[in-house]
């Protein structure tokens, strides 16, 4: 606007010249006439045209000159402000300034002339990048750095010092507006800092990383090895790959090197970084021109990065990144210069806010991944131990509330823990974050959750020495810093766990396992006390009531148990939790968990993996997972609400018993003889101790599992239905023991509930001899064939189906017949484990049954005496079975005997007769009006009738 008011007042004008212009036009008309001649006959002639001139005269360009100073002198000058009133200026007179500024640059040397020609490229540079023209920016930015001739050392002259300066300067200067440039003025200070090395003569990065795996190759001689560098470096130089086993720049023998090995090495390094020709002379540095820049002045553009603003200084990140991974790409020649800095840089801003950090280190996470997991040994436990110390760096500094930080800083290491395929990668990641975790234990916070990933991690490694080497610093966060783990985030208790876990299922130590499964012991004990922070406390409902003066985790809203009905229940602390569980002993009664996420997020995890270890192949490690399971369900139980139990009994329990009740049979599952040993180790030995603990469990907790009783009644019959022996033998013994454990508890309902259960699986189990018999009919509704006199040439018709086919004969030693002769016997001796289940339970708690279930375990004995004596009495069906058996030569040791079923018959009768003489013959005064109904209900005269 302003520029718009001094043109409308004062309006441009273009003056008259000042000479004689009439006097001027009329000489030049005068020669016009006298030339007019010589060009008529030159044109005669032909082959000369004189040419036209259009450049103006010097007495013109000196006049113009005068005019301007003349002008200037009265001139008025403003300081501009807005970029708009310069950019367009820029833009119309970059390209003048660029072609002369460039031109000076290559055609002379005059070192005054150098310095007005890099002071315009500096000026001009600075004002395209503050003025926000990017493109123009860009050229002479370029421009600069292709006059430091650092893609061809051979030729750099003084000047070319002078303008990688002037870079510099520029870099100094407008630092917050070279976005994307720094990528090409860090990529020149590496260059120069490499040429600086090696006209030092110093080794370079290549010998000392390289160095290592070289020395791998022995025995080479030296003439052999300087052909190797020869071919390398022809090679390198017309552009084609290198051979993966050449190591440039390094020797492979070890021991000194000679002059000449160094050379190559060197030269070998400049192809790889600066790309140098092949020509000896083209790599030959000049160490007056490369030293006449201090190193102090190269460092300076990394120590100024603190002044940069937040996105500069992302910018600038990104771009030595790349550089560095540049450096780093040929691992036979590597390079650590950038890699270093990028540590320093993280000093140097390391005060800047947590938003611009995080911002920083999503570049700098992805760089360290990358170079971590490199190639060259060397380079990558290089990468891991700067990662470290920045990470020891930042632990020392407190973490705010409500960041996470930390765990994005430490999260690196978990990634290459996971993607490394070297072994002292993950050996030195486990040793780095031991360190820091101890060494900085009171400042962590967030960073526990990547602490504990790794490891995690660390526990499935396949070295023996990392799992141990991990478990010992686990075992010493959790014995000693137990506290600090749950002090910030109560999360981080589940990742402890999870970690545990993950350790009780490494293959290669039993006693790093062990102790393990001690650990998850040791946090269920710090779980039930409160240890892990203030968990969310349930809102009381109407009609609730808290459960003494302390803090109440949570209240079961759907409990009316009493304070002292409660804390009557709670079981006595085991030895295994030490005084931790004393002390936790007087605050169990005030405790309680709930069905709420907040409290299944914490228990759950370590339930459940303590029962998924029962599965474990290792007897070891399932009889001491087993162990602490129950152990904590009973230490800990009178902390948990009905409603929290009945969800420990969906998740936690049954799953255990799952894949025995859907796959164990005696008959069709495991055709594998080792398969089947390993199944039924897993029954005697778990199994049955699974069961005990459980029914134990529900006697001490009865209160709290009533409700749970239908499903564990479930689980008990689905165990005695199965088609195994051992099986139905655990549930019948499992069935007796829940009784015994809590019969005096039961109430009417509840008794008949358990019998009914009895007589099901009585009605469930009973044995079909004219199964055996009976050959399986091929149609889908086909009925069985009686037995009868005919039933022999019926079941010679069906051994042919309707298209003719033949088919194999029926035979109780293969196929289905050897299944149905199995499922019998089994079923056979499932009937007297249960009529023995029924006469102890009888004899123990008779005095407690209710009159129902006295009738119902009756007519269960009475039904099971009647089947068997059924089956006994049929002599044609005793002929048929005889026949088969002996037409098919069963085995002796798995024949059906005759009668098949006369010890079921003979111990049920006498089961059943001992109920009804108890009964009947009952004087107890205090069941006598129960026993009097028991005679009604069944049907026996009562004895005293007969002395009235």
């Amino acid at each position: 606007r302003s520029l718009y008011d001094r043109i409308v007042h004062n309006e441009i004008k273009i003056k008259d010249d000042l000479v004689d212009t009439a006097g001027t036009k009329a000489a030049a008309e005068a020669a016009q006439r006298g030339n007019m001649l010589m060009n008529a006959l030159w044109s005669i002639v032909g082959g000369y045209k004189q040419a036209e001139s259009h450049e103006p005269t010097d007495d013109a360009i000196k006049l113009t000159l005068d005019n301007l100073h003349d002008r200037a002198k009265g001139a008025t000058y403003f300081a501009a402000s807005d970029p708009d009133t310069v950019r367009p200026m820029l833009e119309l007179i970059w390209a003048p300034l660029l072609g002369c500024f460039s031109l000076l640059f290559d055609e002379y040397s005059d070192p005054r002339l150098l310095d007005i020609c890099l002071a315009g490229f500096e000026a001009a540079t600075c004002l395209s990048a503050l003025l926000a023209v990017g493109n123009l920016r860009d050229v002479f930015v370029n421009s600069l750095c292709n006059f430091t001739h650092l893609h061809s050392p051979a030729t750099m002259k003084p000047k070319n010092g002078l303008a990688f300066k002037t870079l510099i300067n520029v870099a100094l200067q407008v630092g917050n507006h070279l976005d994307e440039r720094w990528l090409e003025v860090l990529r020149c200070i590496s260059r120069w800092e490499l040429l600086q090395q090696i006209a030092s003569g110093m080794p370079t990065d290549a010998v000392l990383f390289a160095g290592a795996a070289a020395a791998a190759d022995k025995g080479k001689a030296g003439a052999a090895l300087k052909d190797q560098f020869k071919r390398l470096s022809g090679a390198t130089a017309a552009g084609a790959p290198a051979a993966s086993g050449d190591i440039g720049g390094v020797p492979a023998a070890g021991g000194a090197k000679s002059m000449d090995t160094m050379a190559m090495s060197e030269a070998s390094i400049k192809r790889a970084h600066i790309g140098a020709g092949g020509k000896e002379e083209e790599l030959q540095v000049p160490a007056d021109i490369i030293n006449s820049v201090d190193t102090a002045q190269l460092n300076k553009v990394y120590m100024s990065s603190s002044q940069l603003d937040s996105d500069a200084i992302v910018a600038f990140v990104k771009s030595l990144a790349a550089i560095s991974l540049d450096e780093l790409r040929d691992p036979r020649a590597p390079r650590v210069f950038s890699l270093t800095k990028i540590v320093e840089i993280s000093h140097f801003n390391m005060s800047r806010i947590r938003l611009v950090w995080s911002r920083i280190w999503a570049v700098l996470s992805q760089y360290f991944i990358a170079v971590s997991c490199h190639s060259n040994l060397s380079v990558a436990m290089y990468a891991v131990d700067s990662l470290r110390q920045l990470a020891m760096k930042f632990l020392e500094r407190d973490e705010l509330a409500n960041y996470t930080f930390q765990n994005d800083f430490l999260r690196p290491f978990v990634v290459v823990m996971r993607q490394s395929q070297a072994v002292e990668i993950r050996e030195l990641i486990i040793r780095c974050v031991s360190q820091m975790v101890l060494a900085r234990v009171n400042n962590v916070k967030s960073g526990w959750k990547s602490m504990f990933m790794v490891f995690t991690t660390a526990a499935g490694d396949p070295d023996p020495t990392i799992v141990r080497l991990a478990f010992d610093t686990i075992e010493k966060i959790v014995r000693e810093h137990f506290s600090h783990i749950t002090e910030t985030e109560t999360t981080t208790f589940t990742d402890c766990v999870n970690c545990l876990i993950a350790f009780t299922n490494n293959p290669h130590s039993m006693t790093v396992a062990l102790n393990a499964i001690a650990f998850l012991r040791f946090c269920a004990s710090k779980l039930a006390e409160g240890a892990i922070g203030d968990l969310p406390e349930a809102v009381p409902a109407v009609g609730t009531e808290r459960l003494g003066p302390t803090r109440v985790v949570a209240l079961d809203q759907q409990s009316d148990r009493s304070p002292s009905k409660a804390a009557n229940s709670q079981p006595s602390a085991t030895a295994a939790g030490g005084a931790s569980d004393a002390a936790f002993g007087a605050q169990q009664s005030t405790m309680k968990f709930v069905d709420r996420d907040e409290h299944v997020y914490f228990w759950f995890p370590l339930l459940a993996g303590l029962s998924e270890l029962t599965f474990d192949p290792r007897v070891e490690i399932r009889r001491s997972a087993l162990e602490v399971l129950f152990d904590v369900l009973k230490t800990h139980g009178g902390s948990f609400a009905d409603s929290f139990w009945s969800r420990i009994f969906d998740r936690v329990l049954l799953p255990i018993f799952d894949h025995v009740r859907a796959e164990v049979t005696d008959t069709t599952t495991f055709t594998s003889e080792r398969r089947r040993a390993q199944e039924d180790a897993w029954l005697y030995e778990t199994c049955t101790q699974c069961l005990q603990h459980l029914v134990d469990l529900f006697g001490q907790f009865y209160d709290l599992m009533q409700g749970l009783l239908g499903r564990l009644l479930e689980l008990l019959a689905s165990f005695i239905s199965r088609s195994h022996a051992s099986l139905a033998s655990v549930g019948v013994a499992a069935y007796v023991r829940l009784i015994n454990s809590c019969g005096t508890e039961l109430d009417g309902q509840t008794w008949r509930e358990v019998i009914g259960m009895l007589q099901q699986v009585m009605q469930d189990t009973l044995p079909d001899a004219v199964e055996l018999v009976t050959p399986p009919l091929r149609a889908a509704g086909g009925s069985a064939p009686d037995i009868t006199a005919a039933a022999p040439s019926a079941a010679a018709g069906s051994q042919s189906t309707a298209a003719g086919q033949p088919r194999p004969p029926y035979s109780l030693r293969e196929g289905v017949g050897m299944r149905r002769l199995v499922k019998f016997k089994v079923q056979a001796g499932v009937q007297l484990l249960l009529v023995q289940a029924a006469s102890e339970v009888y004899a123990l708690h008779y005095h407690h049954m209710a009159v129902p279930a006295m009738v119902t375990l009756a007519d269960s004995l009475q039904l099971v005496a009647q089947h068997a004596r059924k089956i006994n009495t049929d002599l044609q069906l005793r002929r048929r079975l005889a026949a088969q058996q002996a037409e098919d030569r069963v085995q002796e040791d798995r024949q059906v005997p005759d009668p098949p079923l006369l010890r079921q018959e003979t111990e049920a009768s006498h089961a059943y007769l001992s109920v009804l003489l108890h009964v009947s013959s009952s004087k107890d005064s205090k069941k006598w009006p129960a026993a009097s109904e028991a005679q009604r209900a069944i049907g026996v005269s009562p004895a005293y009738d007969k002395k009235l």
